[in-house]
């Protein structure tokens, strides 16, 4: 199963490389801008994820930093693009949104890393 799964992640992140390289080489100029939005922002979250290799900070803390600098990063983006009007029910939405995606995507990473570590325990002992 865990090669099926890293199978599927890496060929959903080629297929998303090949169609931003076709779209940006052939699209107009409003794609091109959307394109490497999502390639910085991709970036930027990437780059902050950095901080959980800071052993001295605790887990949340860690957490609400790379959140915090994600969230700021895609509302960036979201406004430069104009992905939807700036009125504060649908920045609410959008922001709902954003934290309930990243919430499932780390505590599906913490229970991964949680798995491993326990299987690695059991090995050792």
């Amino acid at each position: 199963m865990k090669k099926i799964v890293k199978i599927l992640g890496q060929s959903i992140g080629i297929g998303s490389t090949i169609c931003m390289l076709f779209a940006f080489i052939f699209a107009d100029s409003e794609v091109r801008k959307i394109v490497v939005s999502f390639v910085l922002l991709s970036v930027v979250i990437g780059l902050l994820s950095l901080i959980y290799n800071v052993k001295s900070l605790p887990i949340l803390a860690q957490t609400l930093i790379h959140m915090g600098g994600s969230f700021i990063a895609f509302m960036i983006a979201a406004w430069l693009n104009q992905w939807f009007p700036f009125k504060w029910q649908v920045v609410l939405s959008a922001s709902l949104s954003f934290f309930f995606i990243f919430f499932a995507i780390w505590i599906f990473y913490y229970l991964k890393y949680k798995r491993e570590i326990e299987q690695i325990n059991q090995k050792l002992r």
